[in-house]
C-alpha cells in the first residue's frame, strides 16, 4: 500500500504538547514535543496560560512534519487529546481572561467536600 498522506497524533499534557505524525500503516515518521511552565501563585493552587499552550502547538506541529520530512500538506487529519478537568475561562472574543485552573488545583477543596457530603443523588 501507498501512503501519500499522512496524520498528526496530538498530546496535550501537564508538562508539555507532544506531536507525532504517523503513516498509513501506524507508524511513527517524526515527533517533536514542546513544554509550558506551571505557574503556583499559592500553596495548593496550580494555573497555566492558555497562551503558552498555543504556542507549544504550533511548535510541536511543526517540529513533528519537520521531523518526519514531510510535506504540510500531505496532512490528511489530526487527532488531539487532552487532560481533562482544566477550567479556562473565555471573554466574548474568546481570548482567555485568565491563566486556566489545572485538574490538580485544590482552592475549590472545601466547597467540593461540602457538595460531596449533601449526598444528592445527582451525585451517585
Amino acid at each position: 500500500m501507498n501512503c501519500d498522506r499522512y496524520v498528526i497524533g496530538i498530546d496535550g499534557g501537564t508538562e508539555s504538547l507532544r506531536a507525532a505524525v504517523f503513516d498509513c500503516h501506524g507508524r511513527i515518521l517524526g515527533s517533536h514535543a514542546s513544554p509550558y511552565e506551571t505557574q503556583y501563585p499559592q500553596p495548593g493552587w496550580a494555573e497555566q496560560r492558555p497562551e503558552d499552550w498555543w504556542r507549544a502547538l504550533g511548535e510541536a506541529v511543526r517540529g513533528a512534519v519537520a521531523a518526519a520530512a514531510v510535506a504540510p500538506d500531505r496532512v490528511a487529519a489530526l487527532c488531539l487529546d487532552t487532560t481533562c478537568c482544566t477550567v479556562v475561562a473565555l471573554g466574548p472574543d474568546g481570548t482567555p481572561l485568565r491563566p486556566a485552573l489545572l485538574w490538580m488545583d485544590m482552592r475549590s477543596a472545601e466547597q467540593s467536600a461540602r457538595v460531596a457530603a449533601t449526598g444528592d443523588v445527582a451525585l451517585q
